[in-house]
This record gives structure tokens, C-alpha cells and sequence, in this order.
């Protein structure tokens, strides 16, 4: 993302030196405004990844009171997952990643919470029909551990709690 952003800045600054009538000597204000707005947007999405590899903070917080992962946005939205909120711990393919779900038996409490950071339609098919448990996907690509190892430490801390 840090190659198409920064890449993408250099056709779109010469747009705008273009409009703004340096080289032709005729103003654009069309494409100015077009290229001013796309530059900003992409400087301040730099901006926004180059701040994320400075954050020391875990991807994933493991206590005696829950969980609270950072890995995906629907589980940073949600917060701290309970581990007596959790019912199941298991394994998804979902498209080329195979993803840690956690059923939870408490899903309005962790909805409202994700509904305040992110859009109500990040939720559609996120429950479980059969049971009614909301599902949270965690992902292992971001952390220096793989898929299965990530569940069975999480298994052996949910146990533990309960």
C-alpha cells in the first residue's frame, strides 16, 4: 500500500503542476481540484500506515479477564472479548487465509460496541444462525506464530479461565 500511495502521488502532483498552469500557461481548475483532493487523501493514508509500524502496542492482549486482539477490525472494534463470553474456538478458510473464530454467547453486548467504531454492515452474517453467537475472525498473518498455534494457546487460556 505504501508503494501504490507513494507511486500514486507522482502522476497526480504532475496533474496538478499541469492545472495549475506551469507548464502549458493555461489553469485548470477541474483538475486541480481533482488532484489536490486524491493527493491529500493519499498523504494522509501515508501518514496513517508509517504511524502504525511506530505503535509498540501487541496485536493480541491475553489476560485472565479475556482477550482483545487487534488483528482484524471487526475484533479491534469489539474490545475486550471475555473469555466467559466465549462459547467455541475454532478454525475458518476464508478465501487463501485460514482464520481463528471465536463464537460468542454475548452478542448484543459485543455489537453495540463494534456498531459505535464501525458500520452496522460489517455484522450482517456475522452470527450464527443455529445458535445466535456472533462470530469474530482473527487472522495469525500480522503475528510472528501460525494459525494453529495461535488457537491452541487460546484453547489452553480459555480452559484455564473457565
Amino acid at each position: 500500500m505504501i508503494l501504490i500511495c507513494g507511486g500514486s502521488l507522482i502522476p497526480l502532483s504532475l496533474i496538478f503542476i499541469y492545472s495549475a498552469g506551469v507548464i502549458s500557461g493555461e489553469y485548470h481548475t477541474k483538475g486541480m481540484i481533482f488532484s489536490a483532493f486524491f493527493i491529500l487523501l493519499f498523504v494522509v493514508y501515508l501518514i496513517r500506515i508509517l504511524l502504525k509500524f511506530n505503535d509498540p502496542s501487541p496485536l493480541i492482549t491475553i489476560s485472565a479477564e479475556g482477550i482483545e486482539a487487534k488483528v482484524t477490525s471487526m475484533s479491534k472494534a469489539a474490545g475486550l472479548i471475555s473469555w466467559k463470553d466465549i462459547t467455541q474456538i475454532g478454525l475458518e478458510k476464508i478465501g487463501g487465509d485460514l482464520l481463528v473464530t471465536l463464537a460468542l454467547s454475548n452478542p448484543e453486548k459485543y455489537k453495540k460496541r463494534i456498531q459505535k467504531k464501525l458500520s452496522a454492515m460489517v455484522l450482517k452474517g456475522s452470527t450464527d444462525e443455529v445458535t445466535g453467537n456472533l462470530i469474530v475472525f482473527l487472522t495469525a498473518c500480522e503475528l510472528e506464530c501460525n494459525v494453529h498455534q495461535l488457537q491452541e494457546d487460546l484453547i489452553k487460556y480459555w480452559q484455564s479461565a473457565n
